[in-house]
């Protein structure tokens, strides 16, 4: 897994681990995005003696896209396949921006005793939070995107291909990460931004109370407002995202 194509059973993505540790940061995605979002900060955190862990999901960057229906079921299996074919064991922080915290929350709330690695803390970039998908927000959230499916699928259409059922699930999608549930015990990190991708003041009002009330939900959950920073809290409050990884390490290597 140095950088190349590793087939999990009919899907083949693209994965990178790199530098050498005792812990494993896993970097996840955003909808629609590639494993290019977290070079640089990867870099960083390896220059810090600790081993990264970079893929592309199934139909972004190097990645095969996934032949099946979209569940986000599949998304984490593919992920803790893809971990155990690459080796890793030992402790995991797993680092996931936008829709990437739906993926690593439930994969973190479905650990299994066979699995090599354990998931030993969460770092959420202005991630998902199930709480804040209402009905009335995932209805929007459609509202807004169907009209522009054509000229995307005009434009761009391996992106649409893969982007476009991931949006048509999301009403699936919300009512299965309604029902996971985080052990008490898994230390997470919240970050999020001031200016996130909320379109309407009442949705960014509402994004940032399901933001603290997620933190304050649980005993070792804490969350860290990025004051000044867009969505991208990766690219533009690198020190927080960086400063939240390395407390989240050194947890796991106590």
């Amino acid at each position: 897994c140095r950088g190349e194509a590793i087939d999990i059973g009919g899907l083949s993505l693209w994965a990178e681990l790199a530098g050498a540790g005792a812990v494993t940061v896993v970097f996840e995605t955003g909808n629609g995005a590639d494993s290019s979002v977290w070079t640089e900060i990867a870099a960083q955190v390896r220059a810090t003696g600790v081993r990264t862990f970079l893929y592309d999901r199934a139909g972004t960057g190097r990645s095969d896209p996934d032949p099946h229906p979209y569940a986000i079921d599949h998304e984490a299996e593919a992920l803790r396949l893809l971990l155990a074919r690459c080796g890793i064991g030992g402790p995991v922080i797993l680092t996931a921006h936008s829709y990437g915290g739906f993926i690593s929350q439930l994969l973190a709330a479905s650990g299994r005793r066979r699995d090599a690695f354990r998931i030993a803390g969460l770092v959420l970039v202005d991630a998902n939070i199930p709480e804040f998908f209402t009905t009335a927000e995932v209805d929007a959230i459609l509202a807004r995107y169907r009209p522009q499916y054509d000229a995307l699928r005009q434009q761009a259409p391996e992106l649409a291909a893969t982007i476009v059922p991931i949006l048509e699930a999301y009403p699936a999608t919300v009512e299965r990460m309604r029902r996971v549930r985080l052990p008490s015990r898994l230390p997470v990190i919240d970050i999020y931004a001031e200016h996130s991708w909320a379109e309407t003041e009442e949705s960014a009002t509402a994004m940032r109370q399901a933001h603290l009330a997620f933190a304050a939900a649980g005993r070792r959950r804490e969350s860290v407002y990025a004051p000044g920073s867009s969505h991208q809290v990766m690219r533009d409050r690198p020190d927080l995202v960086l400063a939240a990884i390395a407390k989240a390490v050194a947890r796991a290597g106590t």
